[in-house]
């Protein structure tokens, strides 16, 4: 039993959480009242997280030879910024942590620390980035524990043994993919095989197989393929990884009145705005471990919200901040990437900004405030709102604006659908823009274990 548990009758705890912060500039001098809104929302509650998918860098520092997109590497006082907008904890486990190596990760989680900022899903070796962040409360305890799908490979963290150190990076939910074709599909496959090296003159990695751990499979540039009837994806986490966040959650229970999972995913199977099938495995393994709830974010827009347990998953909620082009620096391989090698930066983020297609889709810039009720006597009650990452009639900003009109009633009535197709209904109250959750009537799930 944890030192602060409160007496009974104790009041709620509130967790408000948001997406992605992809922090490219200081927030404090904005003055648009929407955004003023969303930050005053977030700071009401007790526990305040978002994902932080920025490296704060407090000095140059080399940049890893690859970055998904650009190279997210900001001034490290914009941390007081994050911190002016309320976090008071943070994941630090997403597809932006490995950009700046093991240094610009070191100088990341100093900058929180200096502010007082828990942090979770990052750490010198697989153990610690492992570890919960614990905000305590006058009603109880939280630990947050985060995780990513989403991350290029150097930026894993590694476990450590008696005569090896582990390598600082990012606690990984790996997963397996396999593709289904149709027979006359797979006999084409079979015939490219035949007939190229199609990828087995390349040098690869050492690394178990994932993919392979579903039964045989045609193996061809990296993706495997098997027979059936028609088309489509199967996907599931990783053994190993999933037992690991397993334990994880069940040691964070032990001492912890409410526990959550962040987990950064961009991956889908079937289309975007529906989450993968790993992803719905994890969260439910996540829970029956011990979770209260998990957050999802990382892809570009929002998803669906189930429940298990009574308990409430959310698939996506978007990003809280999302300037992607306000970064002051990239290494020289983000210039040649877009073949403008010694063209200002200004021009390659135009070039990039062209090109990119979420930047012309309106759902890339939608996303959610979710705000949690935490009790003793059963699963959280939860609202979201909708925000909006876009300027009205200017188009998308990346700044946070509590949407309290037209588009965030279509927004949470989105919502509210693509939660049906994941078997949960949500209650939208239309006059205060407002969708609620409640934990469906299950017994009680011992709080430690």
């Amino acid at each position: 039993m944890s030192s602060n548990e409160p007496a009974s009758g104790a009041r709620a705890v509130t967790i408000g959480a948001v997406g992605d912060l992809y922090i490219g500039k200081p927030l404090r001098g904005e003055t648009d009242p929407g955004f003023a809104a969303a930050v005053r929302a977030l700071r009401a509650c007790d526990v305040r997280f978002a994902n932080l998918e920025v490296q704060l860098l407090s000095r140059p520092t080399a940049a890893a030879a690859q970055a998904p997109g650009a190279w997210a590497g900001a001034p490290a006082e914009l941390a007081g910024d994050v911190a002016w907008l309320g976090v008071n904890v943070a994941s630090t486990a997403n597809n932006h942590a490995g950009d700046y190596g093991a240094d610009g990760l070191r100088q990341t989680e100093a900058a929180l620390g200096d502010l007082g900022i828990p942090h979770a899903g990052t750490g010198p070796d697989l153990a610690q980035a492992l570890r919960p962040a614990v905000v305590d409360t006058p009603g109880g305890r939280v630990a947050v524990l985060a995780v990513s799908s989403s991350h290029l490979d150097h930026a894993r963290a590694g476990r450590s043994r008696d005569d090896t150190p582990g390598r600082p990076g990012v606690a990984p939910l790996r997963f397996g993919t396999r593709y289904r074709v149709d027979a006359e599909a797979y006999a084409a496959l079979e015939r490219i095989l035949e007939r190229l090296p199609a990828g087995k003159h390349r040098e690869h990695p050492l690394a178990r197989a994932y993919d392979d751990e579903r039964g045989p499979a045609l193996s061809l540039l990296g993706a495997r393929f098997v027979r059936g009837e028609d088309f489509g994806v199967e996907s599931w986490a990783a053994p190993d990884d999933a037992a690991d966040i397993e334990a994880a959650v069940r040691a964070a229970r032990r001492d912890a009145d409410w526990v959550l999972l962040s987990m950064h995913t961009h991956e889908y199977d079937s289309r975007p705005d529906a989450p993968p099938d790993f992803a719905v495995e994890m969260a439910r393994r996540a829970i029956d471990a011990g979770a209260d709830a998990v957050i999802g974010h990382g892809a570009h827009g929002v998803r669906g919200v189930q429940l298990h347990r009574g308990r409430p998953i959310f698939h996506g909620i978007g990003a809280f901040v999302f300037q992607p082009y306000l970064f002051p620096r990239q290494p020289a391989d983000f210039f040649e990437a877009y073949a403008m090698r010694d063209e200002p930066l200004a021009d390659v983020y135009r070039a990039r900004r062209e090109n990119a297609g979420f930047y012309r889709k309106r759902s890339a810039w939608e996303a959610l405030f979710v705000r949690l009720t935490c009790r003793r006597d059963g699963p959280p009650a939860f609202t979201m709102q909708p925000l909006t990452l876009w300027a009205e009639g200017e188009g998308p900003d990346g700044l946070p604006r509590l949407a309290r009109n037209g588009e965030g009633l279509q927004l949470l009535e989105k919502v509210r659908d693509l939660s049906r197709e994941l078997g949960t209904d949500l209650r939208l109250e239309a006059a205060q823009h407002l969708l609620h959750g409640h934990g469906a009537a299950v017994s009680a799930q011992p709080r430690r274990l």
